[in-house]
C-alpha cells in the first residue's frame, strides 16, 4: 500500500511538473497598438480588439498617478494571427432586398468577364443553387420563395476571386 502511494505521489509530481503552457491567442477581424508621449517621462500605450468579449479591470493611480484600463483579453503576451481576405471581385456588386421573403436582386456595377458562378448555401452549409452567370450580365436575380426562414448565403467566384454575401431570408 505504501509503494502505491509512494508511486502515485510519484505519478501527479511528475505530471504537474511537465505541463503543458497554454499561451492567450487571439484570432480576430481588427486591432491595433498605439504608443503617445504624453510628457518627458510619460508615456500612453493603447491596445484594442474588435470582436472579442469584454471583461473589466480598473485602477486609479499611485506611483506617477499610473491609470490602468485593462477591456478585454489584451494581455502581454499573445500571439496574433492574422487573417489574410480573398480577393475582390473588384466590381461593386450589390444585393438587395436584404433581408427578403420572395426575390433577392444581384446588381452588378459593371459588366463580368470570364466564367462566373454563383452558389447559395443554406444555413446548413448545404448548397441549393448552382448557377453560371453569363459574360455582359449587370442585373441576376435568385426566388428565394421556395427556401425557408433562415440565414443564407451567396458566393460569387470569378476564377480565383470570390465574394460572399448574406442574406437574410424572412
Amino acid at each position: 500500500m505504501k509503494s502505491l502511494i509512494t508511486l502515485l505521489s510519484a505519478l501527479f509530481l511528475v505530471s504537474v511538473l511537465s505541463a503543458q503552457d497554454i499561451k492567450q491567442q487571439v484570432i480576430s477581424s481588427a486591432g491595433g497598438y498605439d504608443v503617445h508621449v504624453v510628457g518627458e517621462d510619460t508615456t500612453m500605450s493603447l491596445s484594442w480588439t474588435l470582436g472579442e468579449l469584454v471583461i473589466a479591470t480598473v485602477s486609479a493611480g499611485t506611483g506617477e498617478d499610473e491609470i490602468i484600463l485593462t477591456q478585454g483579453f489584451q494581455q502581454s503576451e499573445l500571439e496574433i494571427t492574422a487573417i489574410e481576405e480573398n480577393p475582390e471581385l473588384g466590381i461593386e456588386v450589390t444585393v438587395y432586398p436584404n433581408p427578403t421573403s420572395e426575390i433577392v436582386n444581384i446588381k452588378f456595377s459593371t459588366a463580368l468577364s470570364g466564367e462566373t458562378v454563383m452558389f447559395l448555401s443554406g444555413p446548413d452549409g448545404r448548397t441549393l443553387l448552382t448557377e453560371k452567370i453569363e459574360a455582359g450580365v449587370l442585373l441576376k436575380d435568385i426566388n428565394m420563395q421556395q427556401y425557408p426562414a433562415g440565414t443564407y448565403f451567396l458566393r460569387i467566384q470569378n476564377g480565383i476571386k470570390l465574394n460572399v454575401y448574406k442574406i437574410i431570408k424572412l
